[in-house]
């Protein structure tokens, strides 16, 4: 329904087709929502109002903004009238001044009514619950879709892909009612100490643990034939180490993939400039996996849909360039689908049992992510070694599209950008999607 705002004398009224007086039980007052925003209202009806239309009394206007060029959803539960959804989308200052791609993004993937906001944390007023940024006006038949600025109450739900001081953060989710996803941002030592606990989890980290001194890199690479050690919030492959153990001396290979030996791991320059930053790096079993001298890891894009419960959006397999210790995209070779990878490297005849049994044990893993906050949109990184044991390595929150550009996988790209939308318009407490007629 639209909105349409209605000059009277009349206060606090909220205003719906004569057509409503009979198909909707409602009281005469009602606790009227959009967003986080409530107040009573006195309930009219007006035969002047189009079926697809409700009316507020003009004297709200000065309190709450409602595009009135927007559709909205209304649905009532007991004597609450609630209208939208209003969904937050908050990303970060760099992508905020990149709003062609972002027009794109929600144009073609977010066919649903209600309001879809665009801001960034230091556009977030905790004192008057405020939010300063743009809402997504998606055209009509004669004008183009595009992002209006405006200055909004809080949300019903926020879908949160950039890390957010902690006062606000912790003001948003207790003002929200825990409506924030993805509500933590963690790091790999985090995750590790969040799912090893659990002994079906367990089984799929590689292990695992804090540098504490030169003994710790010494003493795993007495358990394994390589070790990694990586930066406990790197990303993109930045700062992985590898280090090997060869007839009496070490092999060392930086993220740029240059190898140089050693006799004393204490006196290599790599390894003296991890040491001084030990507090920030983890070091990590290694698995051999590889096929044709390239390095191989899948990611695996796991989200919570309009059912509010985990599914799997799609896999991807990633292979390294020859040599790299990394799929970063730039040491990337070539990507592959998830399915077509598993044919590849494994028994065909195994790909649907092993696909069933990675999605399984990542499921189960988002599962006991949930116990550290609210999440819904998460990228697992994994290997699987020549057993088809699966390896856990790393849960992104805020991870790139580029990969679905290379694979000229506009689908996926579609249903991966969608679906958390879909999870946040049901977290509003709205029914399945309808479409957003233009």
């Amino acid at each position: 329904m639209y909105v349409k705002w209605m000059i009277t004398q009349e206060l606090n009224c909220l205003y719906f087709p004569v057509a409503y007086k009979n198909s909707a039980t409602l009281s005469r007052k009602v606790t009227f929502h959009f967003g986080h925003w409530q107040r009573e209202l006195e309930v009219r009806y007006k035969e002047e109002l189009p079926e697809n239309t409700f009316g507020l009394s003009i004297n709200i206007i000065r309190d709450l903004f409602i595009p009135d060029d927007l559709n909205y959803d209304i649905y009532l539960k007991e004597n609450h009238v609630h209208v939208g959804p209003v969904i937050l989308y908050l990303v970060s200052k760099r992508m905020l001044r990149d709003l062609d791609a972002l027009r794109e993004r929600i144009e073609n993937t977010t066919p649903f009514n209600g309001l879809i906001l665009l801001s960034t944390p230091s556009h977030i007023d905790m004192d008057d619950k405020k939010i300063t940024g743009y809402y997504f006006y998606p055209g009509s038949h004669q004008t183009e879709a595009s992002w209006k600025e405006g200055t909004f109450s809080y949300p019903d739900v926020i879908f949160k892909r950039v890390p957010i001081p902690t006062e606000v953060n912790n003001d948003l989710y207790e003002t929200l009612g825990g409506r924030l996803f993805n509500s933590t941002f963690f790091d790999k030592w985090d995750m590790w100490q969040w799912l090893a606990p659990h002994k079906t989890i367990k089984n799929h980290l590689p292990h695992t643990q804090q540098i504490h001194a030169l003994d710790s890199i010494i003493e795993m690479l007495e358990m394994y034939p390589s070790v990694y050690l990586k930066p406990k919030h790197g990303s993109q492959g930045a700062g992985i180490i590898e280090v090997k153990k060869k007839k009496g001396s070490f092999q060392i290979t930086d993220d740029s993939n240059t190898i140089t030996h050693t006799d004393t791991l204490a006196k290599h320059p790599v390894i003296k400039k991890v040491m001084k930053k030990k507090k920030k790096y983890l070091i990590q079993q290694g698995v051999p996996v590889s096929h044709d001298s390239r390095n191989i890891d899948f990611r695996v894009y796991m989200q919570k849909d309009h059912t509010e419960r985990w599914t799997c959006s799609g896999m991807i397999a990633r292979f390294s360039k020859p040599g790299s210790i990394t799929t970063n995209l730039r040491n990337l070779d070539y990507l592959l689908h998830g399915k077509e990878a598993l044919k590849i490297l494994f028994n065909s005849n195994d790909t649907a049992r092993l696909e069933q049994e990675i999605i399984a044990i990542c499921k189960n893993a988002c599962k006991h992510l949930d116990e550290h906050g609210c999440f819904a949109d998460i990228a697992i990184d994994f290997i699987i070694d020549h057993n088809q044991h699966v390896w856990l390595l790393e849960m992104n929150k805020r991870y790139a599209y580029k990969s679905f550009s290379i694979l000229e996988e506009e689908a996926l790209f579609r249903k991966v950008i969608r679906t958390p939308f879909q999870y946040a318009r049901s977290l509003a407490g709205f029914p399945n999607s309808k479409s957003n007629k233009k």
